[in-house]
């Protein structure tokens, strides 16, 4: 819904396109206005008057009692020296209205955001346009706070900006609540890639506090190399305003590998203003398969050990592995369907095959597949017969594998 706020003089201000007109200075201003709600766009609700009464040397905003849903009104002088804040702000801050009127905003400075930072919101408002952003503010009683902030320029009857005034909302709870323990860290940037936000899981994946992310926190704690991938990351994610992944690793003890999905993070006017990303702990997944693929290899190492010809198939045919002999034999005997058979491939196809050429071993090796499916038998058993063109006999031995996946080792057997 959009909330506008007449003034005195007149004047009507919408939160959301942060446009603020000033009536004509011969206007005479008007007693405070009642809460009026309209859904009617050129009805707008009417929150409170805003009066003029000079004391500051200029228009003064009576600003006090404006509660925007818990939102803190700051309105500056064009020097950006504050001349009023809301009953909302003292409530958030923890500062009073005498400790604040006659600073700046400078009293809520974190100083995790850098000159740049302020300058390009400077350059902003004081051209006349309406800032928008997150900021990273530091209440009275030392807690940092993320906060949503609409900074918007106050104009005259002919277009002087006279005052500033800004709106923020404390989302820190909000964004706390999103990454639930367990869940995935969350985190947000801003366009230069320093940190404005990190909630409880993200700092423990770093393996820091919160606040040690903030600022240029998040990118001192990653690789060198990786602080530079993400800031260029960020950018692009800004620039096509679609979700980009990485990899990256941290500098904690022992180091860590983080996933993290980066998405574009944008206010109600559509600008991007940074990126917000999910992240998750890759080191456990990198553990398990390090450790599969060295039981993968201990696996290998002992199948090309044994002098036969040994391959392993699952329950389905699907041959998963074979040792050096198996491959070695494959050369020389050109003739013999099963040996032909390679990782990946269908064992009983390679039996059917070969079984359809008169290849007795082939033909008795499908035969007793069929009947191990057929019955469920899974005894291990030797099959035989004689391969054709060939004066060898023998078989294959069928050994069944005891997991929960089932399987089954063939071994070659030969007898010249």
């Amino acid at each position: 819904m959009v909330i506008y706020l007449r003034m005195t003089t007149h004047a009507a201000w919408s939160l959301t396109t942060g446009s603020i007109e000033m009536a004509r200075p011969d206007e005479s201003p008007t007693s405070r206005t009642a809460v009026v709600p309209s859904d009617q766009p050129d009805e707008p609700t009417i929150i409170h008057d805003l009066s003029l009464d000079g004391s500051l040397g200029g228009p003064a905003i009576d600003v006090r009692s404006l509660d925007l849903a818990g939102d803190a009104v700051i309105v500056t002088d064009l020097d950006g020296t504050i001349v009023d804040v809301n009953d909302a702000f003292v409530r958030v801050t923890g500062y009073s209205r005498q400790e604040a009127i006659g600073q700046t905003p400078r009293l809520l400075s974190s100083g995790f955001q850098d000159k740049a930072f302020y300058a390009d919101l400077w350059d902003t408002v004081t051209s006349g346009r309406v800032w928008e952003g997150e900021l990273i503010d530091r209440h009275r009683d030392g807690t940092l706070h993320t906060y949503h902030a609409t900074i918007s320029p106050v104009k005259d009857s002919a277009g002087r900006v006279t005052h500033f005034v800004a709106v923020e909302r404390d989302i820190s709870g909000e964004l706390e609540r999103r990454g639930a323990p367990g869940s995935a860290g969350l985190i947000h940037s801003d366009l230069t890639g320093s940190c404005v936000y990190a909630n409880r899981r993200a700092a423990t994946l770093f393996g820091a506090e919160p606040t040690a992310l903030l600022g240029r926190g998040l990118l001192e704690a990653l690789d060198p190399d990786d602080a530079a991938q993400f800031r260029e990351v960020v950018g692009r994610v800004a620039e096509t305003g679609r979700t980009h992944r990485l990899d990256v690793r941290t500098r904690q003890a022992g180091g860590g590998l983080l996933h993290v999905d980066l998405a574009p993070l944008t206010v109600s006017s559509g600008k991007t203003i940074g990126a917000v990303g999910s992240i998750e702990d890759l080191s456990e997944r990198v553990a398990v398969h390090r450790e599969l693929d060295r039981r993968d290899a201990l696996i290998e190492s002992v199948l090309d050990a044994l002098p036969d010809e040994v391959a392993v198939a699952a329950d389905d045919g699907t041959l998963l592995a074979v040792n050096r002999a198996w491959r070695a034999a494959r050369g020389q005997a050109p003739e013999d369907a099963i040996l032909a058979a390679r990782v990946g491939d269908d064992v009983e196809a390679h039996a059917r095959r070969g079984a359809e050429g008169g290849d007795q071993h082939a033909a008795a090796l499908l035969e007793e597949l069929h009947r191990r499916r057929t019955t469920g038998n899974d005894a291990g058993v030797t099959v035989t017969g004689e391969p054709s063109g060939s004066g060898a006999t023998g078989g294959y031995a069928i050994t069944p594998l005891a997991w929960d996946d089932g399987g089954y080792v063939l071994r070659r057997v030969t007898d010249t």
